[in-house]
C-alpha cells in the first residue's frame, strides 16, 4: 500500500530532517559555530542589532560641592539587517513513485532526495559566508548573489555599508584589513621574520583585541594553515583544538588561545579573525530550517515539500573582526 502524504511527510521530519541539520550544521566550520549558536528573535521588518558606539557614565573627576554633569548622551544604536529567505526542495515525480512502488522503496527514494538537499543548503551557506554579498534583499527572483545574508568579505571591510551603517562616515563600524607580506609559502611558514605568518598572526591578532576581549577562531585555507603549521615545527609548540570543535570532527592549531582552523571555502590567500561574540546568525522561530510536508502541485504529476529558513547573519563590532589578504596560495 502506497504511503499517504501525512505519512510519508511525518517520516521525513521525524528521520531524516533532524539528521539533515545536524550534517549542515558540521558541514563547515564557520556554519558549526555560527549556526548551532543561532539566536531565535521577535519578528519585524528588519533584524535589528543593538550595538554601543559611544562612552557615558564616567563624566569625569569633581571636588566638593561641584556641580555634576548629567547631561543624556545618546551610546546606542542599532544596526539593521534584512531578513533572508532560503529553501531546498524535496521533489519526486509521479513516474519515480510508480517505479519504487512499496513502502521501503519510497522511503529510500526520499532518503537520497533529503541528502541531495543536504548537501546543496551546505554549499549555499558555505559559500554566502565568506561572500561579498551586503546583505541587502532586492525584489529580484530569488538569487543568493542578490537575496542572500551579508558575508565575511563585507564584514570584514574599510570603507563600505553595513547593518545600514556606512563606515565610511563612521569609521568605528570599519573592520581590521591588512595584507600578508609575502605570498611565497617557504617565505611565510618561515619560523620568524618580517613576512612570517608568526608575524602576521601577531599583528591581525593585536588589532583585534582590546584588553581581554579577543579573536577566538581563525579561519583560513589548507596552504596557509600549513604555512603555519610548518613555522611551528621547529619550537614544536602546537596546540589542542577545542572540545566542541573535535567532537564535530574539525582539527585545530592554536594561536594564543583562539583556534585554528580551515575551511573549504575560505578565499585563496584569505585569513579571518573572528570574535564570535559580534557575529551571529539570528532566525525566525518559525522558519529555521522548517520542513513543509508534501503536497501535490495542481498542474504536475510530482509531489513537493519544502525546507524553509528565514534569518540573517548580523555583526555587532566589526572592528574587533579582521582580515589578512594576499597570502600564499600553492606551496
Amino acid at each position: 500500500m502506497a504511503l499517504s502524504y501525512d505519512s510519508l511527510s511525518a517520516v521525513t521530519k521525524d528521520k531524516f530532517i533532524p539528521v539533515m541539520i545536524d550534517n549542515i550544521f558540521d558541514s563547515n566550520i564557520l556554519t558549526h559555530k555560527m549556526l548551532r549558536e543561532s539566536e531565535p528573535i521577535a519578528t519585524g521588518n528588519k533584524v535589528l542589532q543593538p550595538i554601543e558606539y559611544a562612552k557615558s557614565g564616567a563624566k569625569g573627576f569633581y571636588n566638593g560641592y561641584d556641580v555634576l554633569d548629567t547631561t543624556p548622551q545618546e551610546v546606542f544604536t542599532d544596526a539593521s539587517y534584512d531578513w533572508v529567505q532560503c529553501h531546498a526542495s524535496i521533489t519526486y515525480s509521479g513516474r519515480e513513485e510508480a517505479l519504487n512502488s512499496g513502502s521501503e522503496r519510497v522511503i529510500d527514494l526520499i532518503s537520497a532526495k533529503v541528502k541531495n538537499a543536504e548537501k546543496s543548503l551546505k554549499d549555499l551557506f558555505g559559500s554566502q559566508l565568506y561572500s561579498d554579498n551586503s546583505g541587502s534583499a532586492v525584489s529580484t527572483p530569488a538569487d543568493a548573489t542578490t537575496n542572500g545574508f551579508v558575508g565575511l568579505q563585507h564584514i570584514c571591510a574599510v570603507d563600505r555599508t553595513l547593518g545600514g551603517i556606512n563606515s565610511t562616515t563612521y569609521t568605528w563600524w570599519d573592520a581590521q584589513a591588512g595584507t600578508f607580506g609575502s605570498n611565497v609559502f617557504n617565505t611565510v611558514s618561515a619560523s620568524s621574520g618580517a613576512n612570517s605568518i608568526g608575524r602576521e598572526l601577531r599583528d591581525m591578532y593585536g588589532k583585534c583585541t582590546v584588553d581581554q576581549d579577543a579573536p577566538n577562531l581563525i579561519v583560513t585555507t589548507q596552504i596557509i594553515f600549513d604555512a603555519y603549521e610548518e613555522s611551528l615545527t621547529a619550537q614544536k609548540r602546537y596546540g589542542a583544538s577545542s572540545t566542541d570543535l573535535a567532537d564535530a570532527g574539525f582539527q585545530a592549531l592554536k594561536y594564543r588561545g583562539a583556534d585554528v582552523v580551515v575551511d573549504d571555502h575560505c578565499p585563496a590567500g584569505h585569513m579571518y579573525f573572528i570574535n564570535t561574540k559580534y557575529l551571529k546568525f539570528r532566525h525566525n522561530a518559525q522558519r529555521n530550517f522548517a520542513f513543509q510536508g508534501f503536497k501535490k502541485p495542481v498542474n504536475q504529476d510530482a509531489s513537493v515539500a519544502q525546507i524553509l529558513w528565514l534569518g540573517a547573519l548580523t555583526c555587532s563590532n566589526p572592528r574587533m573582526l579582521g582580515v589578512v589578504t594576499g597570502g600564499p596560495t600553492a606551496y
